[in-house]
């Protein structure tokens, strides 16, 4: 994994910078001015059973707005897979750049990063690959539709997976979403997610609920994000962040 934790510096150290920027500039600008201008900072803890076997995700995001229609991410996430043997046990990670053009009616984007799969039976060899994304987003009102690809054949990852789907906002702090995705080579499943942000502590944090079902990859999960930002509603959040 050595070749990723290099890659943590950069989001660790952003934390500070920016979560002083953010709350200086929230004094002087409106929020949705803000969003536009100021880099985002965001960390997920994720857990749940992957037919009865635990995967726990953890995920760092740096979203930089460069103009009012282009943005770059820094990403990083990293899934372990526990089965109680370290034949089958491993940690997956992923650290990726992307770059995206928006406005108020979608998002399209292309990546590129690295993956990386280490056994934890030290006698196996780590895997490494170059991989691409596409994402793209369309916004209709409180609908999103999305669709996803990413060159990987499998992936543990509740962020960056091959999918396709629809997303409703019941209103600005909560979504379900509902997805065709590719889980494993050219295996298909079903993807349903809810997503919640509550108003207290001015909007930092949000919890969600995700459940996928397929052949032999069955799972349910709870994940948790915390923003190193400002207030602002999990809609506008993520139509200006991906």
């Amino acid at each position: 994994m050595s070749v990723f934790f290099r890659f943590l510096v950069l989001p660790l150290m952003s934390v500070g910078v920016v979560h002083v920027y953010a709350n200086d500039a929230v004094e002087t600008k409106s929020t949705a001015s803000v969003a536009q201008d100021v880099p985002n900072f965001a960390f997920g803890l994720g857990y749940g059973l992957l037919d009865r076997k635990s995967l726990m995700n953890i995920d760092f995001k740096v979203n930089i707005p460069i103009n009012r229609y282009l943005s770059t991410q820094v990403l990083l996430n990293s899934n372990y897979l526990v089965t109680g043997s370290s034949s089958d046990s491993f940690a997956q990670s992923e650290f990726s750049s992307n770059w995206f053009l928006r406005n108020d009616y979608g998002r399209l984007g292309l990546g590129i990063g690295i993956s990386e799969r280490e056994p934890m039976d030290e006698e196996l060899e780590t895997e490494r690959d170059i991989i691409g994304q596409f994402i793209g987003e369309a916004f209709l009102g409180d609908f999103s539709f999305t669709g996803n690809y990413i060159s990987t054949d499998d992936t543990l990852s509740n962020v960056t997976s091959s999918r396709i789907g629809l997303g409703y906002y019941f209103n600005d702090d909560q979504r379900v979403s509902l997805f065709r995705e590719k889980y494993n080579g050219e295996a298909m499943g079903w993807r349903l997610e809810t997503h919640y942000q509550p108003k207290k502590y001015r909007q930092m944090g949000s919890m969600g609920l995700i459940a996928r079902k397929g052949k032999d990859y069955n799972y349910v999960g709870a994940v948790v994000e915390y923003y190193f930002d400002y207030a602002v509603s999990l809609k506008q959040r993520e139509r200006e962040f991906h």
